[in-house]
């Protein structure tokens, strides 16, 4: 309010006579000085450093010349530090044309608060100035609740942040008299008298002093919830990261009595570590737990929440009592599937963070292991009632198949893994879980024959195994790679195989898990592409899941005495003579001379020539117990104005290297959804986006054309797709003609 009564009170005088004089011999009311540039007026201020009269006279005969002559029909304002009565040639116009008297300030607003509220004036006479300041743009609420205490002149909530993040400019760019009393609020926040300090120290001191807070979980509700606004902000986020880097935590600090919304990642760890010391001791383990829980659900804090906290309740809250009550294999599964899987996937996150910490990982392994041997020996129980289902799927499936099917062949893909797929595609389309027992051995050459040829018949190349697919089935079916797929492939039916989790796997072992999360956002996509571009359902399968065994010493791993002509590999030994051993599983599997694959009860590997750590081809639930999904759209079709590709028959040849695409609405229905819509065209060659258009808004019967380049392609394939939900509404491929462009001569 205090810009709105001095331009009030200024326009006031300017309207008669175009010329007013603002009197502020004190010089208290510069900060005023903004406002009338803002308003465009031309502003004449006195220059304070001129002593002698003749100066004095001359700048003011001066300013009056130049107002009359050059400024004669402009609003024109003379701002002077100097008393009304030592003034020469501006004298008159304080009483011919305007004057605003401000050389009184305080009282001046005090009778402009008196008349606006009707309240007294509390504030002495330095804070009223410096509320006069931060009163600009502040409505007449505000000054009635400084007026009356209810709040105060600076919000150190407001304040900090911006303050916290660039000390020096921040405070620069307040008034001086403003800056003072935001360091006396934050010198006062933190229990210090003020004392001259630069501001980055201030700011130093500041952040040491929330996080103290947060280590003794005795921060203040004010400086909590700022810490909040802290960790929230997309503008000084930044820089709270960059004082936690530098605060350095006290090496006897209780990791338990620290508040659960702290942003320290060297807390969590070592509260974990205190844990894995101590997770034979059942009580302590149940009682951190409760404080483990309360810092995993700062959903506040939590980008500096770890997500391995969940990771770790998963494994230590784990209930397997539904296990004992398993009495077939198929309950067995089931337990397998819904509870058990969730805590392979746990262990398998906990590695992917801690494997090089052993002192951290061994004891989460030991206890994983311990869950582990207890599914293991119920497993074990019923081997006779194991019964593959890989043999043909892919035959059946295609054979009974109708156009728009595409399912995506995994190499290596676990139960848990598919199911953190499942949970993350839910939210948008229909998922149906189903399981598929993998043959014996659980390897590639042998399983992905199981799933595209059957018959027990072992096909060692891959293209032969398409091959014989296709004739089997019947159907013409398209195969290609998971990263080939884009907006406007089309296929009536479309096999995908997707290589890299197996390849990675075994050649970087445990070194592979870090990037599982990367394979399984490619599934996430690739199916919803799929669906998007009119896909009718999408199938995930796979040849078989792995185990991982984590920190393995030399004496984990199974000696293979077997009898015989034998070949040992990691988790499998083929063998000629069927073996006794009681602790191994033989199956009748006959593979060039041999007639075995014999399997231990157990999920370490043989010693053999393999590096370990990512295994497959046993017979554990992990290997064996695999993911067959599927996925289809909630609704076949999203309602929205039909909008289509035109030209299509005229982008079959393309003579030259420019052409266009024309697209066109369809009429409207009458309904909301059709009125209009936000569409774009891509464009695609060799499986990697090479343009866009534009966003285009397309009204009923509305039309658009865009021209693209062939560049250095021959042929390129154009999708035009919904912005809002990426449906693809239509696709084209375009061919660039052999033909000579011979510009128009024949």
């Amino acid at each position: 309010m205090t810009d709105k009564w001095f331009l009030q009170e200024l326009e006031q005088q300017l309207k008669h006579r175009n010329r007013a004089v603002i009197l502020d011999p004190k010089g208290k009311c510069s900060f005023l000085l903004p406002l009338l540039e803002k308003k465009g007026y031309k502003l004449f201020k006195n220059n304070v450093n001129y002593t002698e009269q003749w100066q004095k006279v001359q700048e003011e005969l001066q300013f009056r010349y130049e107002a009359e002559t050059e400024y004669k029909d402009t609003p024109v304002v003379f701002y002077m530090v100097r008393e009304q009565n030592k003034l020469s040639f501006l004298f008159d116009y304080c009483f011919t044309h305007g004057c605003v008297d401000l050389s009184n300030p305080v009282e001046w607003l005090k009778t402009k608060l008196f008349k606006a509220t009707g309240l007294q004036v509390p504030l002495d006479t330095p804070l009223l100035m410096v509320a006069a300041k931060i009163g600009i743009g502040k409505s007449l609420e505000w000054w009635k609740k400084i007026l009356q205490g209810l709040e105060e002149l600076i919000s150190i909530e407001e304040e900090l942040l911006p303050f916290l993040h660039e000390p020096e400019s921040y405070l620069n760019s307040k008034d001086k008299d403003i800056s003072r009393l935001i360091q006396e609020k934050i010198f006062n926040l933190i229990g210090q008298p003020f004392i001259q300090k630069p501001p980055k120290t201030l700011a130093t001191e500041v952040a040491n002093y929330l996080f103290n807070g947060l280590i003794n979980s005795s921060i203040s509700e004010e400086l909590m919830n700022v810490y909040l606004k802290w960790v929230d902000s997309s503008t000084y986020s930044s820089s709270l990261e960059q004082y936690v880097s530098q605060y350095k935590i006290d090496s006897d600090t209780n990791v338990w009595a620290v508040n659960p919304n702290h942003c320290f990642n060297a807390i969590d760890r070592e509260a974990l570590r205190q844990i894995s010391a101590n997770l034979r001791n059942r009580s302590y383990v149940s009682e951190k737990l409760l404080k483990v829980r309360q810092r995993a659900s700062a959903y506040k804090v939590k980008k500096f929440v770890p997500v391995w906290w969940q990771d770790v309740i998963t494994l230590l809250e784990f209930d397997g009592k539904g296990l004992s009550a398993c009495t077939n294999l198929e309950e067995v599964i089931d337990f397998y599937t819904r509870d058990f899987s969730k805590v392979d996937r746990a262990i398998r996150n906990l590695y992917a963070s801690f494997l090089q910490e052993e002192e951290i990982i061994r004891p989460l392994q030991e206890y994983y292991e311990n869950l582990n041997r207890e599914l293991l020996d119920k497993w074990f129980e019923y081997t006779s009632e194991y019964k593959p289902g890989q043999q043909g799927y892919l035959v059946d499936l295609f054979k009974n198949a109708k156009p728009g099917i595409a399912v995506i062949v995994g190499d290596g893909i676990r139960y848990e893994m598919a199911d953190f797929i499942a949970n993350t595609l839910e939210k948008n389309f229909k998922v149906k879980r189903n399981t598929m027992l993998a043959d014996i051995p659980s390897e590639t050459e042998h399983n992905m024959s199981a799933l595209y040829v059957g018959n027990n018949e072992v096909l060692k190349l891959h293209k032969d195994r398409e091959k014989k697919l296709a004739e089997l089935s019947g159907k013409e079916i398209t195969f290609d790679s998971l990263e080939a797929v884009h907006y406007g492939y089309k296929a009536d039916y479309l096999i995908l195989t997707y290589r890299d989790i197996d390849s990675v796997g075994e050649k970087l072992q445990q070194g592979a898990i870090k990037v599982f999360s990367e394979f399984e956002k490619k599934i996430i996509d690739t199916i919803s592409l799929l669906l998007k571009t009119g896909y009718r359902e999408v199938h995930l399968i796979t040849d078989h899941g792995y185990v991982l065994t984590g920190l393995l010493d030399e004496a984990d791993k199974i000696d293979p005495k077997v009898t015989g002509k034998n070949k040992v590999g990691e988790r499998f030994i083929r063998t000629v003579e069927k073996q006794s051993n009681t602790d191994w599983i033989n199956f009748n599997r006959k593979y060039e001379e041999y007639n075995y694959v014999v399997v231990a009860k157990n999920h370490r590997p043989f010693k053999s020539k393999g590096v370990y750590g990512y295994s497959h081809g046993g017979f554990t639930p992990q290997e064996v117990i695999i993911p067959n999904f599927r996925f289809s759209k909630i609704k076949e079709t999203i309602p929205g104005l039909e909008v289509k590709i035109v030209n299509k028959q005229d982008l079959k040849e393309v003579t030259g290297n420019i052409f266009a695409i024309k697209t066109k609405a369809s009429k409207t229905k009458g309904d909301l959804f059709s009125a209009s819509r936000k569409v774009q065209l891509l464009l695609f060659a060799n499986n990697k986006q090479i343009s866009t258009s534009s966003i285009h808004t397309i009204n009923a019967c509305g039309s658009f054309t865009v021209e693209f380049s062939f560049g250095d392609n021959e042929r390129v394939t154009a999708s035009l797709i919904d912005v809002d939900t990426a449906e693809q509404l239509d696709s084209v491929v375009i061919k660039k003609s052999k033909a000579r462009d011979l510009g128009g001569l024949l």
